[in-house]
C-alpha cells in the first residue's frame, strides 16, 4: 500500500538512519526501561488497571533484545524504573564503553488512587536528560501533558484538529466545566490509561439523570478520573508517525474487533485487547481525499502535542468519511502484531529492522547517527 502524499524520501531517511546505526552498532548500548508483572505487588490497586496483565510478554522482550544483539548492539533489560535509577546513581551505565546509550521508555501506567501517581511516563525521560542520555521517543513534557485524554484533547480543540466533544468527570468534585447536555450519546474511559481500560460496552450511554451515578461507580472501579466523549460510530484507524526529524505518516491501519467486525458501533474494550486474537490490524483502504486528511491531522495533532520519534494517532471515520481524533498513543505497541509495526512493514521493514529504526530515528532527531 502507497503514502498518500508522503514522498519517498521520508522512508529513504528513516533506512538510512537504520543502516548508520547498523555500521554503529558495536558502539551503541540500549536499555530498554519495562514493567514486569510482578510490580503488581507492591501497590493493590495497580489490579484495577489490569497491570500485570498488560506489561510486555517475556517474548515480546526477548524480539527487541534480539534485535539490537543480531547486529553487536550491547542491550540491557530493566524491570522498572528503580533498577534502571540504581545503575545510572552508581555509574555503571555511564562507564561502559559505547558511545551511543539510549534508554527505550517502556514504563506504562496504573494510574489508581493507591498505584502510581500521574505523570510517571515523564520519569525515564528526565533521568536519560539528566545523565546525558538519549531517550527513545517523546520527551517528559509530551508524555505528561499527552497522557492525560481531557486536557490535552483541550488544545486540540483550541486549535481546530476535529476531536469529538469532550468533557471531564473528576471526583469528588463531579465535572470540570460544562455538563454534556441530557440525550447526548458518549462513552466514558479512563483519564490516563491505554489499553481501553475501563471501557466495557456499558461505557457507551445516553446522558440522563443517572449519568453521575454511573460515572462515580465506573471512577471507583479503576480508580481514576474519567474523559467522556461524544461517541462516534463508525471505522477505527491507526495512523504512525515518526520523526527522525523529518515526519513519516506511516500507512494508516484499520483495527478489527474480532467479536464484531462490521459492527460500526462496536467499541474496543480491555477484554478485546486481553484476549488472544480478539483484536486484529489490515491495511485501511479510503479514497484519496479520506487518506490526506488523515496524513494531514495526524501531523497536526503530532506537532501541537510536541511528540517526537515514533507515536500512533487513533481516528474514528463516521459514516460521512469524516475522520475524529479520539486517542493518541504516545508509546504504541511495537509487537510483531502491533498497528505500528505491520504500517511500518508496508513500508519493507522487517520486525527487527523496525525496531532499529525507532532507535535510529531519536538518535537521528539528535544529530547522533550522521545520516
Amino acid at each position: 500500500m502507497a503514502l498518500t502524499t508522503q514522498p519517498r524520501g521520508g522512508v529513504a531517511r528513516l533506512l538510512s538512519l537504520e543502516e548508520a546505526l547498523v555500521e554503529r552498532a558495536e558502539d551503541l548500548a540500549v536499555f530498554l526501561v519495562y514493567d514486569r508483572p510482578q510490580r503488581e505487588r507492591e501497590r493493590p490497586g495497580l489490579a484495577r488497571t489490569y497491570f500485570a496483565e498488560r506489561c510486555v510478554s517475556d517474548e515480546q522482550l526477548e524480539l527487541m533484545i534480539d534485535a539490537f544483539r543480531e547486529v553487536n548492539a550491547y542491550v540491557e533489560l530493566f524491570p522498572g524504573e528503580q533498577a534502571f535509577i540504581e545503575a545510572l546513581a552508581d555509574g555503571r551505565l555511564r562507564g561502559l564503553p559505547q558511545a551511543l546509550k539510549v534508554a527505550y521508555n517502556g514504563i506504562g501506567w496504573g494510574i489508581a488512587s493507591d498505584g502510581f501517581k500521574a505523570g510517571r511516563k515523564s520519569l525515564i525521560p528526565l533521568l536519560a536528560d539528566s545523565y546525558g542520555l538519549t531517550c527513545a521517543n517523546s520527551d517528559a513534557y509530551a508524555c505528561a501533558f499527552t497522557l492525560h485524554k481531557f486536557h490535552s484533547f483541550v488544545v486540540l480543540d483550541a486549535i481546530g484538529v476535529p476531536i469529538p466533544k469532550t468533557w471531564h468527570y473528576r471526583p469528588p468534585a463531579g465535572w470540570i466545566g460544562k455538563r454534556p447536555p441530557d440525550g447526548a450519546k458518549v462513552i466514558a474511559k479512563s483519564t490516563y490509561e491505554a489499553w481501553s481500560v475501563g471501557v466495557t460496552q456499558d461505557s457507551i450511554f445516553t446522558v440522563d439523570e443517572a449519568s453521575e451515578r454511573r460515572l462515580e461507580s465506573l471512577a471507583a472501579d479503576i480508580g481514576q478520573a474519567l474523559t467522556v466523549q461524544e461517541f462516534i460510530p463508525g471505522t477505527e484507524v491507526c495512523v504512525p508517525v515518526i520523526s527522525c526529524p523529518q515526519r513519516l505518516v506511516a500507512p494508516p491501519m484499520e483495527a478489527v474487533i474480532t467479536r464484531a467486525p462490521d459492527d460500526p458501533d462496536a467499541v474496543m474494550t480491555i477484554d478485546d485487547n486481553l484476549t488472544s486474537g480478539g483484536v486484529s490490524h489490515r491495511p485501511f483502504r479510503g479514497p484519496e481525499r479520506l487518506l490526506r486528511r488523515l496524513e494531514k491531522q495526524a501531523l497536526e495533532v503530532f506537532d501541537a502535542l510536541e511528540l517526537q520519534g515514533l507515536t500512533r494517532i487513533d481516528f474514528r471515520i463516521d459514516d460521512q468519511e469524516r475522520p475524529w481524533v479520539f486517542d493518541v498513543a504516545i508509546s504504541p505497541g511495537v509487537g510483531r502484531k502491533s498497528s505500528a509495526f505491520l504500517s511500518l512493514a508496508e513500508l519493507g521493514l522487517d520486525h527487527p529492522r523496525f525496531m532499529r529504526a525507532v532507535v535510529a530515528a531519536s538518535l537521528g532527531s539528535e544529530g547522533l547517527l550522521g545520516a
